[in-house]
């Protein structure tokens, strides 16, 4: 990985030259990557070293400058974003790639992911979990801890060291916020659902053979059953919970023109641990 001595950062007395993560983005949509240039533009440990439009210049731009990270669009020109991953395959430094896609099809997320693809996220996204996913995967987490201790609190917390009530009680403070009904069968398992993903990260790559038979297990129910419940639990929290807190969570563009399409249960589960884990400060 590569240091830049950008500036010297004047903390308790003690200057440490900053390492910054180099990042590639590669997505036709001109104005999301405007928008995302901007964001990553203001942050101090990360520099944007070039954006692609097609697959083909994703290629050139990876061979070029060698980033640390991939912010990679599937849906892209003369070469999609499966075709970059196949290129990238043969590359002996290939930069972790984090996927940006429209399709929230489960087996479409086990081939990203048995292609390389550390980390996907369903658009519309939330641009400060976009920025933590790069920190985490971009960085060693180990000495990107260690060189912030003094100017992180609180200090990221393992999920392992959080207690299951303590889990209990924030999820259940979104769902009330969201409007989830709370007198359904599913919001028991939405809840559990969502604890498995704070503590598991990969647990949502195939949640219909992992996630929803260990629920069921637990409350003597069928898979088949879990999952009709889960989906019936957030269809109705969609339609009749609070729409500003929705419109936070999928994006307000997102909320008006497709109210009628809900989001998956694995793109709910995921946005709602991952702004858990973002207010917990809990690593994996």
């Amino acid at each position: 990985m590569v240091k830049v001595c950008r500036k010297e950062l004047e903390r308790g007395g003690v200057c440490l030259a900053e390492e910054r993560i180099r990042v590639v983005l590669a997505d036709n949509n001109r104005e999301l990557c405007k928008v995302l240039a901007e964001h990553i533009g203001i942050q101090d440990d990360m520099e944007l070293v070039g954006i692609a439009y097609d697959g083909l210049q994703a290629i050139e731009l990876i061979q070029a400058q060698k980033p640390d990270v991939l912010i990679l669009d599937i849906t892209m020109p003369y070469l999609d974003g499966i075709g970059v991953m196949e290129r990238l395959a043969e590359m002996s430094d290939a930069p972790q790639v984090i996927v940006l896609t429209a399709f929230e099809q489960e087996s479409m997320v086990q081939r990203l992911i048995a292609m390389g693809a550390v980390y996907y996220m369903v658009k519309p996204f939330d641009t400060l979990t976009l920025l933590e996913r790069i920190r985490q995967f971009g960085r060693n987490q180990e000495d990107f801890v260690k060189e912030n201790r003094n100017f992180y609190s609180p200090m990221p917390t393992p999920a392992k060291n959080i207690s299951r009530q303590q889990l209990e009680l924030e999820v259940t403070k979104v769902f009330h916020e969201m409007g989830v009904p709370a007198h359904f069968r599913g919001y028991a398992y939405l809840r559990d659902a969502i604890i498995m993903a704070i503590q598991e990260e990969d647990i949502l790559g195939n949640i219909t053979k992992n996630l929803y038979p260990r629920i069921a297990e637990k409350y003597n129910s069928t898979a088949s059953g879990v999952e009709s419940a889960i989906r019936h639990t957030i269809e109705i929290g969609w339609e009749r919970g609070n729409c500003e807190s929705f419109k936070k969570m999928f994006g307000t563009d997102h909320y008006q023109s497709d109210k009628a399409r809900f989001p998956t249960a694995a793109s709910f589960i995921a946005k709602v641990a991952d702004r858990i884990r973002l207010q917990l400060q809990i690593t994996s």
